[in-house]
């Protein structure tokens, strides 16, 4: 496939994708995560997590990531849970989210990858 159609493909997702390097640095952030985080994707690239992790949050959220990339393995095995994520106006949403590890074509750990989308109970 072409990279303009991997591209639109990821941008046509029905959810927001974000995937970040192991430092927690932004390198994927799709069209979906632009409307849902209320950030544009180029102000999203190469930031940091924290830009959509509440200040509260996020020594939780940093003890999971570390936590997962340590062992290789995530917590909820790709199952969504629900988490309030801050967004590029300053309010909080409530998300659904799941994460998962990143490895590259010889197996080796390269990011994690996290989908989102409004939660039920926030419609």
């Amino acid at each position: 496939m072409a990279v303009e159609f991997c591209s639109r493909l990821l941008d046509d997702l029905p959810d927001a994708l974000i995937v970040s390097d192991l430092k927690g640095n932004i390198q994927l952030w799709n069209r979906r995560a632009e409307i849902l985080f209320k950030i544009s994707k180029v102000d999203a690239l190469g930031q940091n997590l924290d830009i959509v992790i509440p200040e509260y949050l996020r020594n939780a959220h940093w003890a999971g990531f570390h936590r997962a990339i340590s062992e290789d393995n995530t917590r909820f095995h790709g199952a969504s849970v629900r988490t309030k994520a801050l967004l590029g106006d300053g309010t909080f949403a409530l998300l659904d989210m799941a994460f998962s590890l990143t490895h590259d074509e010889y197996g080796h750990l390269v990011g994690v990858s996290a989908i989102a989308r409004p939660s039920m109970s926030a419609i």
